[in-house]
């Protein structure tokens, strides 16, 4: 699996960090987003895209924001036996809402501002 996230956001450093300790048997790999190797050696990747949402291929397939979070809940023991949960649409839905509502502070934190996104703005 390929993980690429925003390593200039706190946030996703530290979600990286976190999954690192859970990843006991290195199935990720990490790349920056703001690493260019990556997209020469993944060039079905787009950087912009990669920079509005974090990303993750496992098996050659894309996964993109909630969809990440979705996945790698398969792959680790601690939580794999849950995996069944998201069969039901309504936990899928609402990974992809969780996610959402952190990508969005991201954004805003990355942009100066958590209310509002304007640079230079203290919340």
């Amino acid at each position: 699996m390929i993980l690429i996230y925003d390593n200039e956001c706190s946030m996703c450093s530290r979600f990286k960090k976190g999954l690192e300790l859970l990843d006991i048997e290195n199935k990720i790999q990490f790349f920056a987003v703001t690493d260019p190797a990556v997209y020469l050696e993944y060039p079905e990747l787009n950087q912009e895209d990669c920079e509005e949402e974090v990303h993750l291929i496992n098996e050659g397939k894309v996964y993109r924001g909630g969809e990440v979070i979705t996945e790698l809940l398969k792959h680790f023991p601690a939580v794999k036996k849950f995996a069944w949960l998201l069969d039901n649409e309504a936990t899928q839905k609402a990974a992809k809402a969780f996610y959402g509502q952190l990508n969005t502070m991201r954004q805003m934190k990355k942009h100066g501002c958590f209310r509002c996104g304007t640079k230079g703005r203290k919340a």
